[in-house]
């Protein structure tokens, strides 16, 4: 994307919205499950690694296939915005642009069968040499066309120093409903600094979909760049995340209402869920929509952790379905894409919404979050269904792009997170 003038700066908070751009993450194949990518040992964390100071990602996923596939993976350089850009694979890696993917586990006592794949990068087959957005491809057979998931993950060099903090928004209108982020960019490690080809993209806890952006700072002083903008960077603060704890799949946990495993495979009921617009805060550590994969049963999660059928219903007021709206269930654990995997389906006789996910044992978080019918542009919109309290606790990632001059690829120079906590 090119940019006539001006400072350009998005600012990307994994919040919750559907953006008109390439979703790099996809499963293709219905064998495929928990697909995870995240820095080795932060299960929770964004998938990014700086270039060439050591540190790794881990990916795993689960094939209920019966037998051993000939998985391979590949990486892409992309755009900003995840869209592809013209190099060549060795402009951008160093080693193999093709590796197998060696390390697995045969499921054991689980009733699902699944083989466990996992491995890491960069290794000593394949490394990044330019930093910027990439894609993670995995396939079958050495075959690219029989790809079975992507993932998207970010390699930072860091050159720009990023602060940002979370404040209160000045609108009394808002101020106890949203959240503002501010935030200032020091560019004097950057070569050949110039400020039209200067991008900044900021996330709110995983939810890629919903980018804000502006055009200019508010204030530049020397080489730092200050963000303090009161209509662009303001954010609705939603509320902590609901939870649901399957660890054991015997013994219900305090969401669980039902748990059937006599017929094969665990069937699980969570408890109805509701409006929580109107309930009063109440302040708790969650994982703002992300989950754990573990047990209460000592068991080696990866491989001997089982797979449950899990029916989620949401009661709208009055038993009525919202017009023009559609309801989704957001959050890891579909994908944060709202998608026909995240869609809840409305019961007439039940008078709610249904959906049934299956899930491997840990402990889950989630939200409902609305949508018009009519619109693929539209905001997501979780006012109605879970309320917006500027208390609530939230990730922000802020992630700075710079297009050098004569180069064909955005380089991602600098990256911070803030955690609205850390104001208070």
């Amino acid at each position: 994307m090119k940019y006539q003038r001006g400072i350009i700066f998005v600012f990307l908070f994994f919040v919750g919205q559907i953006q008109a751009q390439h979703n790099p993450d996809q499963i293709f194949d219905s064998a495929i499950h928990t697909v995870q990518i995240h820095p080795i040992g932060q299960p929770l964390a964004l998938p990014i690694i700086s270039l060439n100071n050591g540190n790794a990602l881990e990916i795993s996923f689960d094939d209920f296939n019966a037998n051993y596939q000939d998985y391979f993976y590949t990486v892409e350089l992309v755009d900003s915005n995840w869209m592809p850009i013209q190099m060549n694979d060795f402009d951008y890696i160093r080693g193999f642009n093709q590796n197998k993917i060696t390390k697995y586990v045969v499921s054991n006592i689980a009733l699902q069968r699944y083989f466990h794949y996992q491995f890491t990068f960069p290794n000593s087959n394949v490394m990044p040499k330019l930093s910027g957005n990439y894609i993670l491809k995995v396939y079958k057979e050495g075959d690219k066309s029989k790809q079975v998931f992507t993932r998207r993950f970010f390699v930072v060099e860091q050159l720009a120093t990023v602060n940002a903090s979370v404040v209160e928004p000045f609108d009394g209108d808002i101020s106890k409903t949203h959240q503002r982020i501010k935030a200032s960019v020091d560019t004097k490690n950057i070569p050949n600094f110039q400020n039209n080809l200067l991008t900044l993209k900021v996330v709110q806890n995983f939810r890629y979909n919903d980018a804000k952006t502006t055009a200019i700072p508010s204030f530049m002083r020397n080489t730092y760049l200050e963000f303090n903008n009161e209509v662009e960077l303001v954010f609705p603060a939603g509320k902590e995340a609901r939870w649901l704890d399957i660890q054991s799949l015997q013994l219900r946990s305090d969401r669980v209402a039902e748990i059937n495993n006599k017929v094969g495979i665990t069937q699980m009921m969570v408890k109805p869920d509701g409006s929580r617009s109107n309930l009063l805060y109440n302040p708790f550590r969650d994982l703002n929509g992300g989950f754990l994969i573990m047990n209460t049963e000592s068991l080696q999660s990866e491989f001997q952790n089982d797979y449950a059928k899990v029916l989620f219903t949401y009661v709208p007021k009055d038993n009525i379905p919202y017009l023009d709206q559609k309801l989704y269930l957001s959050g890891a654990l579909t994908n944060n894409v709202l998608d026909q995997n995240a869609e809840m389906q409305f019961d007439v006789k039940k008078g709610a919404y249904q959906k049934t996910l299956l899930l491997k044992q840990g402990y889950y978080s989630y939200y409902y979050i609305l949508r018009d019918r009519n619109d693929p542009n539209d905001l997501d919109d979780y006012t109605e269904t879970e309320g917006n309290h500027f208390e609530t606790e939230n990730n922000y990632t802020i992630l700075v792009y710079y297009h050098a001059p004569g180069a064909r690829n955005n380089q991602l120079v600098g990256f911070a997170t803030v955690n609205s906590f850390q104001n208070w």
